[in-house]
């Protein structure tokens, strides 16, 4: 009878989808002077799972956001929107300021400096992480700062 129990148990176990173990760390939005209508958020996904991708994303005070990367075309800095970011198994990968990031559009309330955002992202493997943001002043947001004349 143990056996059998054993045999049952283990097929239970095989069976059982393997969900990715992501998680997040360094995350934060940037606030934008008032009237600004987009801003971007900055955080680093790690995968302890099986290989996956960012694929899309949504926050509440934002009508859309999406993924996009800065390229160089021509000398010059652009930004792009992108379909998806790789996860792969096992490691971490940041989307930060001057490469990949999110792109919160057409701004529903104007972020400001303490508080917090509440973000959904999707995976291409059909899981979702729910993730709360900080809002950080402009100045401290990022890695890098450029200033452009």
């Amino acid at each position: 009878m143990k056996f059998k129990q054993l045999f049952i148990f283990s097929a239970l176990l095989t069976a059982t989808p393997v969900m990715a173990a992501i998680t997040l760390s360094d995350a934060q939005v940037r606030e934008m002077p008032p009237g600004v209508p987009n801003t971007a958020a900055y955080l680093t996904l790690h995968n302890d799972g099986e290989a996956t991708a960012l694929v899309g994303a949504s926050c509440d005070i934002a009508a859309n956001t999406e993924i996009h990367t800065m390229l160089t075309e021509n000398g010059m800095m652009k930004m792009r929107r992108i379909d998806r970011v790789d996860l792969p198994a096992g490691q971490s990968v940041s989307l930060h300021q001057g490469g990949d990031h999110l792109m919160l559009l057409q701004l529903t309330r104007q972020p400001l400096a303490g508080q917090r955002i509440n973000c959904i992202l999707t995976f291409a493997s059909g899981a979702s992480l729910s993730a709360t943001l900080p809002v950080v002043e402009m100045k401290s947001a990022g890695h890098e700062h450029h200033q452009h004349h």
